[in-house]
This record gives C-alpha cells, sequence and structure tokens, in this order.
C-alpha cells in the first residue's frame, strides 16, 4: 500500500535515516550507552516510560507492521528494526532538549518541542530578504509555528483517525461493529481528556494493555500452523532483498530498496520518532533527573518499533500464510457449464494432479474452465444404479462397504442381508410437479415428505441459466392437509394470491416442489447386472402403496442425492475440499473471498431494453464498473461506469455513459463483447472441518481411474471448508437482496481465496484456535492501546494548537479531534495514512533541521531552570 509518492517517501525515509545517524553519533550513542539507565525501575522514570508507551504502542504500531510486510514482504520488518534502533537515539535526544527548553506557562512548567524550536534557535538573517522588511523572517519561532501547524493535522490522522479506523477493523473480525468501535473510543477519549485522574488511569494501563497484546500474540504463535523460527529467518533473509547485480539491473522495487523504504516508513510511523512528539508528553512536565526521563523514553521506540512489530509479524506469517493462495484443490473442481477453457495456470494445476503434470495429455473435459466443488459432508453409498426385475430399482454399492466375511457386526461395514434406515436428501432447487390451467394449487399425495414442502422453484428456461439457483425465483406456499382418512393429500397454494403458478410455468421452467428429505429401509444383497457383474445393492423393503416418492423415482432424479445412511442427524451443509499442504486448524475460522476475473465476469441476461439483468447478490449492487471487452487484444477492452437498481426481484445495471447508453447496442458492436460486470470482492467466513467423509466427485474418480469408497475416500485426510452462511445449500433469490451462498457464486468468480490484509490478519489468525481466549485478550489490548493513543494525542495536539493560536484554542481541537474520530470509521486506511504520511514529512523535515541544529547549539546537553512565559 503506497501512500506517498516515490519521490515524497524517499525524502521522508532518507531524512529520518540522515537525521537517525547524525543524531545518534552526535549523541555518542545513547541507545547503548543510557539503555541500563533505562531499565531502571525508579518511579520517575516509570511514570515517563508510561507516558510514553501509552502514546506510541498503538494502532500505527501494530498495523503499521502488517503494511510493511504486506508491501516490502518479511525485510520491511527488519528494516523497521534499524529504523527503530535510530529512533531510540532520535527520542532520547529530543526528550533532553525539550526538557532543557521546559517554559513556566502559568504556574506549571510545560516542556514541549515547539518551546525547544522557538527558544533554542536563534534568527537566522537572511540580507536577500531584507527589502521584504523582515530579515527575521527565519527564526525558531517561525519554524516552531510551521511545526505546530503540521503536528496538528499528524494529530488528527494518526492519532484519531488512524486509530478508529484500525482498531475497527480488526475488531470486526471478531465480531464487533466499526461504529460501535470507533463510539466507544470517541466518548471514552473525549471523558478521559475532561478527567485528569481518569486520563491517568487509563494512561497507566497502557503498559498493561502492551503485555495483554503480547500474551495474545504469543498465545497465537505457539497455536499456529507455522514454525516461527523459520518466520524469524524469513524476516532477516529478506532484509538483504536483491542481489547486488539485480540492485544494478534496476531491481529496486520489491527488493532490498523497497524493503528499506517501507520499513523505515512504517517505522517512523509506529515509534514517532523523529516527527517531535515525545516532547509534548505531559509525564516529562515535572521529570527531577532529564537523562533519567530521556533514558526511559527510549524503551518506547524499542516496544512499538521492534517488540510489537516483529510478534505481530511472526503470527501473520505463521497463523495466516495462505494469504492471498486459493486453495481449492485442482483436481476435484468440475467443469464449468459454459465450457469455457481453464486458464494456463489452472490448466498446469489440474495437470500435476492428474497425472505427471503433461499437459498435452489432458482430456477435453480436464481444460475446460473449472470451479471449486461444493458437496455435502456425507459419503454416499453408491456408485452406480441398476434396475432389477425382481427388486426394482437397486443402488450399487461402494466396493468396500460389504463387511468381509466372518464380521457380525456392521462396524467394519455393511453386512448382507441386513437392512440399513437410508435417506435421500432433496435438493433445495425442488422436483418439478405439474401445474394445471384454471387451478391456482398443486395437488400431491400425502407423505412425510410432501407435508414439509413450504416452496416452490421456478427455473430460468435458458438451459445456462436454468442450471444454477442464482437464476430461481422461490415461492412461499401455504401447505394444506385434506381428503378423508387413507385418501389423504396435500395442496400447496401460493401465499401471495395474485400468483398465478401456471402462467408462471409458461415463461419459466416449473414448478419445482421443494420436498422433505426422502427415507427408507434399505435391504443389502448380492446381485448380478451385465454392466456391473456380481456386485452387492441396496433396495427399498416394502415401500409403501401410493407414496408419492420412492428409490424408483428419487434415485434418477437431480432433485435427489444420495442415498445416505439415517443416523438421525441433521442434514450436513454443503463443503470444498482444500488443497494438500493447507492444514488450518479443524474448527478454526478463515476469511476467503471470491474475486472477478480480471475482465470482468460473464454473468447475467442482456435485455432488449439495454440493461444488464442479474440475481439481486446484494455484493453486485455495489458495482461501479463493467467492461467492454474486445475480441483481441485486451489492452483496448472499455471500462464503462455503470449503476445498479432492483427491479422485480432481480438487479438492472445501466451504463453511466451516454455514448454507450444502451448495453445492448454495445454488444453488437462487431470487434467487443459484453458488458462483463466488475463487482467488488465478495467475502465470506469458513469453518474448517476435516474432509473424512468428504465424497470426491465421479469426475475426479474417473480421472484417477478410481471407484466410489464407502469407508475412506481419496480426500478423506485433507480439510474441507463449510461456509458460515444461514442456508447451507444454495437457495437462490426471494426477490430481493442477498447473500449468495459460495456454491452460487464458484462458476462466475475466481477462488476461493484466503483474504485478509493489514489487521485483519492479527484478528482472523486468533480466531484459529477453538478456545478464542487469544481473541478476547486480543479485544480488550487493542481497545486499550487504542484509547490510551488517543488520549496522548488529543493532549498533544491541544498544546501545539495553544502554542499556535493562544491559550485556549486546545478545547476547539479536540472537539475537532474526537469528530475526526467518528469520521475514521467510515473511511479505508489508505486516505487515512496518505494524509498522515504527507503531514509525517512535513514534522521529520521541519524537525530533523531544527533537532541538528540545537544539538549543535546545546553540546553537550544540560537541563537548565525554565524561563519564565
Amino acid at each position: 500500500m503506497m501512500d506517498l509518492t516515490p519521490i515524497a517517501q524517499a525524502i521522508l525515509v532518507y531524512t529520518v535515516l540522515a537525521v537517525g545517524v547524525l543524531v545518534t553519533l552526535f549523541g555518542g550513542l545513547a541507545q547503548l550507552r543510557e539503555l541500563p539507565r533505562a531499565l531502571k525501575s525508579g518511579p520517575n522514570a516509570a511514570l515517563v516510560r508510561r507516558g510514553f508507551l501509552a502514546a506510541s504502542v498503538g494502532m500505527g504500531s501494530v498495523g503499521g507492521s502488517l503494511l510493511a510486510l504486506e508491501l516490502g514482504g518479511p525485510g520491511a520488518i527488519g528494516w523497521m528494526w534499524v529504523a527503530s534502533f535510530l529512533g531510540m537515539g532520535l527520542v532520547y535526544a529530543e526528550v533532553m532538549l525539550a526538557l532543557r527548553f521546559r517554559r513556566r506557562v502559568g504556574d506549571q512548567r510545560r516542556a514541549g518541542t515547539v518551546y525547544a524550536l522557538a527558544d533554542g534557535i536563534p534568527p537566522l538573517h537572511v540580507r536577500a530578504l531584507e527589502w521584504l522588511g523582515a530579515p527575521n523572517l527565519i527564526s525558531g519561532q517561525t519554524l516552531a509555528l510551521l511545526f505546530s501547524l503540521v503536528f496538528m493535522v499528524f494529530a488528527v490522522a494518526a492519532g484519531s483517525m488512524l486509530q478508529t479506523q484500525q482498531s475497527g477493523v480488526l475488531l470486526a473480525t471478531l465480531g464487533g461493529d466499526r461504529w460501535l468501535v470507533a463510539g466507544f473510543l470517541v466518548v471514552a477519549a473525549g471523558i478521559g481528556m475532561l478527567v485528569p485522574k481518569l486520563r491517568d488511569f487509563v494512561v497507566a494501563l497502557g503498559p498493561v494493555a502492551v503485555a495483554l497484546y503480547v500474551l495474545a500474540v504469543i498465545l497465537m504463535i505457539v497455536r499456529s500452523p507455522g514454525d516461527p523460527g523459520a518466520a524469524l529467518s524469513q524476516i532477516i533473509s529478506g532484509m538483504r532483498g536483491a542481489t547486488p547485480a539485480e540492485l544494478a539491473g534496476g531491481a529496486a522495487g520489491g527488493g532490498l530498496l523497497m524493503a528499506l523504504q517501507v520499513g523505515f516508513l512504517r517505522g517512523t510511523l509506529a515509534t514517532e520518532a523523529g516527527i517531535g512528539s515525545v516532547g509534548f508528553t505531559p509525564q516529562a512536565d515535572a521529570a527531577k533527573r532529564p537523562e533519567a526521563a530521556a533514558a526511559a523514553a527510549m524503551l518506547a521506540p524499542l516496544i512499538s518499533g521492534i517488540v510489537v512489530p516483529t510478534l505481530t509479524a511472526i503470527v501473520a506469517l505463521t497463523s495466516t500464510p495462505w494469504v492471498n493462495q486459493r486453495v481449492d484443490e485442482p483436481g476435484e473442481r468440475l467443469a464449468s457449464a459454459d465450457e469455457r477453457l481453464a486458464s494456463d495456470a489452472e490448466l498446469i494445476e489440474i495437470a500435476a494432479v492428474l497425472g505427471d503434470g503433461d499437459l498435452e495429455r489432458l482430456s477435453p473435459d480436464d481444460r475446460k474452465r473449472v470451479v471449486a466443488l461444493w458437496a455435502p459432508l456425507e459419503r454416499p453409498q453408491a456408485r452406480g444404479t441398476a434396475a432389477s426385475l425382481q427388486a426394482g430399482q437397486t443402488v450399487v454399492l461402494p466396493i468396500d462397504a460389504i463387511a468381509p466375511e466372518g464380521a457380525t457386526d456392521d462396524s467394519e461395514g455393511m453386512l448382507e442381508d441386513h437392512v440399513y434406515p437410508m435417506v435421500m436428501r432433496a435438493s433445495p432447487r425442488g422436483m418439478k410437479v405439474p401445474a394445471r390451467e384454471g387451478q391456482k394449487s398443486l395437488v400431491l399425495g400425502l407423505a412425510e415428505e410432501t407435508e414439509l414442502i413450504r416452496e416452490v422453484v421456478f427455473h430460468d428456461r435458458n438451459a445456462a441459466r436454468g442450471m444454477h439457483a442464482a437464476y430461481d425465483l422461490r415461492i412461499p406456499v401455504k401447505n394444506e392437509v385434506l381428503g378423508a382418512e387413507g385418501q389423504q393429500f396435500v395442496r400447496l397454494t401460493p401465499v401471495d394470491e395474485s400468483v398465478d403458478l401456471y402462467r408462471l410455468s409458461k415463461t419459466r421452467d416449473g414448478p419445482y416442489a421443494v420436498f422433505g428429505d426422502f427415507r427408507f429401509e434399505g435391504l443389502v444383497t448380492k446381485m448380478f447386472q451385465t454392466r456391473w457383474g456380481v456386485h452387492h445393492a441396496l433396495f427399498e423393503v416394502d415401500p409403501p402403496p401410493y407414496r408419492p416418492l420412492s428409490l424408483r423415482t428419487t434415485v434418477p432424479s437431480a432433485a435427489f442425492r444420495g442415498p445416505y445412511f439415517d443416523n438421525g442427524e441433521a442434514r450436513p451443509p454443503l463443503a470444498m475440499v482444500a488443497r494438500e499442504g493447507f492444514e488450518a486448524p479443524i474448527g478454526a475460522r478463515i476469511q476467503m473471498e471470491f474475486r472477478p476475473p480480471p475482465r470482468g465476469m460473464e454473468f447475467g441476461h442482456l435485455l432488449t431494453s439495454g440493461e444488464l439483468m442479474t440475481p439481486p447478490w446484494a455484493f453486485l449492487a455495489d458495482t461501479t464498473t463493467a467492461v467492454i471487452r474486445h475480441k483481441t487484444d485486451p489492452s483496448k477492452d472499455l471500462l464503462i461506469p455503470v449503476s445498479a437498481t432492483l427491479v422485480d426481484g432481480t438487479l438492472r445495471f445501466l451504463s453511466g455513459r451516454k455514448d454507450i447508453a444502451d448495453f445492448a447496442k454495445a454488444d453488437r458492436w462487431r470487434a467487443y463483447t459484453g458488458p462483463y460486470l466488475l463487482p467488488p470482492p465478495q467475502r465470506l467466513e469458513v469453518e474448517v472441518h476435516a474432509g473424512a467423509r468428504f465424497p470426491a466427485s465421479s469426475s475426479y474418480l474417473s480421472r484417477l481411474g478410481l471407484d466410489r469408497s464407502s469407508l475412506a475416500g481419496p480426500l478423506s485426510d485433507r480439510r474441507t471448508l463449510v461456509a458460515v452462511h444461514p442456508y447451507g445449500e444454495p437457495q437462490g433469490s426471494r426477490g430481493e437482496l442477498y447473500t449468495p451462498h459460495p456454491a452460487e457464486l464458484a462458476p462466475f468468480m475466481e477462488g476461493p481465496y484466503v483474504s485478509g490484509e493489514g489487521l485483519e490478519r492479527v484478528g482472523w489468525a486468533s480466531r484459529m484456535e477453538v478456545k478464542r481466549s487469544s481473541a478476547l485478550l486480543l479485544s480488550v489490548s487493542v481497545l486499550i492501546l487504542a484509547l490510551t493513543t488517543m488520549i496522548a494525542w488529543g493532549g498533544y495536539g491541544a498544546r501545539a494548537a495553544d502554542f499556535a493560536f493562544g491559550r485556549g484554542a486546545g478545547v476547539g481541537f479536540r472537539v475537532v479531534f474526537l469528530v475526526a474520530g467518528l469520521a475514521g470509521a467510515t473511511l479505508t486506511v489508505l486516505p487515512i495514512l496518505t494524509i498522515a504520511d504527507y503531514a509525517m514529512l512535513g514534522l521529520v523535515t521541519l524537525h530533523g533541521l531544527g533537532l541538528l541544529v540545537l544539538l549543535i547549539r546545546t553540546r553537550p546537553l544540560k537541563s537548565p531552570e525554565p524561563p519564565s512565559a
């Protein structure tokens, strides 16, 4: 996430580097010389240390490390160490100078960087400016005024907006609400600013919050599937970046220079070293021993720039190593209905799974565009069907379904001539039933599965669209049991009396009644059939007469799947098998996302009116761009702004360009096709399960030359992912915006990919464990860290405002500061970081210049009595 221009970033980074090195030299390596003093816990030093920690270890430290990791790689964390080491020397000098130039304001002595700049730097006479009548225009007072103005901007962006935005993002992954988080922080910070005792109490909690955060992160690292040692090795080796030869060839981006620049940029934000903030700390106002206070302050960059970022980066690298990776099993994917060719990357994956990697040996079916398989977490007891004159419809059992000879129970498999309770699972898309003209209702025989009907479904008449639940129309019906005993039936009448099922059947495919699951008693027997030879089969025992459904009607129908053992458990949800190597802990929650293809989704139906009609997926309503693809040259694709409207239970997309107002005409352009939507990624949460009961698809088994297994399939040792969704299977539309099940998205979008960036990675890492103890610690620590940072920065900015505009201006600044905190909940991190980083550039430049001048003028540093104001 590059929020500064390359030139601005280079100026900031190398200014920090130059100033840090010079101050370290002028200060005689104070980082090392004063470290023993810093570790001493005298009461005065402990008070100062507490204040500095409360202000510096906030979301800039936690979130900044992850931003550095994602942009500069693990090596950027290593360069944050270097920046923080130099920052320790900067902080030491800043505190010493702030105490050296304390002012008496009223009846109080106040420390502040602005006082050091104003009182420590004499006017600089510039003869070239004498004609303006202002020969002393450049002075410490002017520098301090400019510094205070830029400082207030930084305080609002980094001290308020960044805290509410980043803490809201992190806690949202743990089930919180961003607005509630921001509201709590703003109200609590406002009260803390008004009540000094409460403020001191919250500030005292700063070190406690740091300890809680460190404990939470250590728990996550201990329970993570990755290797912390390997993660630390990545950080150290990543500092080297590209080789000298690569750097000479221009490999700055993504190599050493990128890691260095990003590390210094985020290290400066995390430690606040070099921007002058430590000089405003109230705990330093009455410090009696400046050297001890400055030494104590050095520990803040050590913790906020080294300890916290390192632990945060390690937990990201070990607990969420799959971020941005597609995790479905390549060979298990199913061919898409549109039969488009798979991408080169998909073909390589499939070839590696199904054979020796030779693309030329892939079958035509393998070469089709493929989508992830979502299947129920129960193993079907069938590898085919066969008809028999003696038994009627039979189910051919898996090859290992039968227990070995001599077995006396079914612990090792099914026993011949035994009866088992079985179930056929009904599809939520229903089974087709006739609708008759002039009849407002559907009539079916009474049975357990018909009594459960509450909806009828109409599919799209277009064959390609009709295969997908997304295009279904669901009609709620009233279910009434009528008729005399022994001749009862159910009558299904639409809840909406204006709905005419027969008329709908003329424009859509249907109606399909959504039956309940079909249960039956199945007898295991040995049979012979031409195709299957001698085999074991299952058939229905004593089916009741006049029952609406039977094994004969359900087994060959796409409206039912199975059979499965009827063990009394609830209907299991659909799941997706993960690729080999994906070893997330069972029971963990992970965030994933489906992404649109780079050139847009082939989705929707183009109407003669020029509108693109799609099912009412909620995330699609946020789409603002569509692509008109060039048939041969992707560089000539046209990006068209679009707007969406919900009409009759569907989304209608209109072009926002006057010259392409009618998509129907655009579609007929000779060199172009379209439109194709570019929606935002659709995020979903999944729960990790074991794959022991996950059934491999028939196509996958045939590709590998395997038969259906009843006891242990080829994917039983994999992880499976179950979507956290109101419905376990695709349900389609009920006439309003809805969140689609992942199985609905799979044919049209790419993925799923493991998502999570920035602070989200820490939040999702805490949910890897089932007990979630680290999630609780993380929530509490993040709230306190953000709160202490906001209270501290509210005070810093108020002091700068008082200096710039006179006493009392700080009250107005605090109001702006708190309102900005609420606004932070509505923004993404990029605009906030852009403001903060440009303000940080100004502060580093202004303060760095002043700091060097002050160090030269005041060597050796002393702390005389402050002058009266």
